[in-house]
């Protein structure tokens, strides 16, 4: 007789507990006993933080604080707060009720563990985020940019690019008429409009349902798309450059994709200095996010970008994809523009685009597995393929 039970590790998910015959009546509250996070909860004094430890211990969860708190010498700790989905609601529950501002606190939790990004509607137009990994597809319309500068410049060739990305499954298109590649000089925005506005013009004339955002970090440029039929802006500076973008937002508005860099194109190479890179980009869209909600920006409307190779190293790269989940606390939709860019060249060794679309390729799938909301990309049919297979194996695996 064998002496040994038989045990495996899973991601509890309702298929696994219908599979044991759990009662269906309670099937989405058993997911949330078996689904386990862990929150970082900054810069809370010590009240707020031998509260929340005393609460956490009434569930069984596990918290972590400084060492010093319980003794009162450690004036402000973060937290570090795990376990289930059940268990974090639970101390939300109990948090109510405490002083020190820990309702509030309470709301925090239970909105990041419960929530998804509320669906963006452009025209009649639903983009459910968390539902799938969207494509936007690249439409460079510049004679430098760093991947295919010059190629599209014609703006025949734009519009023959623009068609095929769609054929190829792209969800969106991005449009810009400046490169903002490392070390790219600024392009005024009279000569970015006059690439630009007449390509979104001659799309809108046959194509009325294709999202376009108009990728510029200047307002008037941004509003001259908006008027040709643009939908959303992507602002490399994240509002940084032109003081009057977020007016312009509010104007006609548009979604916004915000991207982090650590100065403009020119210059954000030549330091990548950060004392954590995921640490500074959440800082940086958390004051971000709320300058824009405090204008009456929805957030849902708000697309946070962490800027890959904008002002970082390719260490610092991959250690933003690694960590990118962390971004999702932002409860904003989430873009990743990764593609041919030189951290890949770099670790591979290559500079053909073949290649490079493969590296490209590779880290898309990553993202995906991640829920990532939107991959910006070159290759849109590659990514096209990449997603059918993604849903052929999920009904088989």
């Amino acid at each position: 007789m064998d002496n040994k039970f038989k045990i495996k590790l899973i991601g509890c998910s309702e298929t696994e507990l219908r599979k044991i015959g759990f009662d269906k009546t309670f099937i989405k509250q058993g997911v949330t006993k078996h689904q386990f996070k862990t929150i970082k909860i900054c810069n809370i004094n010590c009240a707020q933080a031998n509260i929340i430890k005393q609460t956490a211990l009434t569930t069984g969860t596990d918290c972590a604080v400084h060492k010093e708190v319980i003794t009162g010498k450690a004036e402000i700790s973060d937290c570090i707060l795990s376990g289930s989905v059940s268990q974090l609601l639970k101390i939300t529950e109990k948090l109510k009720y405490q002083p020190f501002k820990l309702g509030l606190l309470a709301e925090q939790i239970k909105a990041l563990v419960t929530s998804q990004p509320k669906s963006l509607f452009i025209r009649d137009i639903e983009i459910e985020w968390g539902k799938k990994t969207y494509i936007m597809g690249i439409l460079n319309i510049t004679p430098d940019s760093f991947s295919d500068g010059g190629k599209y410049l014609d703006e025949r060739n734009a519009i023959e690019h623009y068609k095929s990305m769609i054929q190829d499954g792209a969800d969106f298109i991005d449009i810009g008429g400046e490169s903002t590649r490392p070390f790219s000089q600024k392009t005024s925005p009279e000569e970015e409009q006059k690439r630009v506005i007449p390509v979104i013009e001659k799309i809108r004339e046959f194509d009325k349902n294709t999202i376009i955002s108009i990728d510029t970090r200047n307002a008037s440029t941004a509003k001259a798309a908006m008027i040709a039929g643009a939908d959303i802006v992507n602002d490399v500076s994240a509002l940084d450059w032109d003081e009057n973008m977020l007016n312009i937002l509010k104007e006609t508005n548009a979604a916004i994709i915000l991207n982090h860099s650590k100065g403009t194109p020119d210059i954000m190479q030549n330091d990548t200095t950060y004392t954590d890179v995921v640490d500074e980009i959440f800082d940086y869209f958390y004051k971000k996010i709320n300058l824009l909600t405090e204008n009456g920006i929805e957030q849902n409307k708000i697309i946070i970008d962490p800027g890959i190779g904008f002002g970082k190293s390719t260490e610092q790269n991959f250690e933003i994809i690694k960590r990118i989940e962390e971004l999702k606390s932002l409860q904003c939709p989430i873009l990743v523009g990764h593609s041919r860019k030189h951290f890949i060249s770099e670790t591979i060794q290559s500079n053909d685009n073949q290649n490079l679309d493969i590296g490209t390729l590779l880290l898309s799938q990553i993202l995906t597995d991640k829920k990532i909301d939107i991959v910006r990309v070159h290759n849109t049919k590659q990514h096209q393929i990449l997603q059918k297979i993604n849903k052929s194996f999920a009904q088989i695996v």
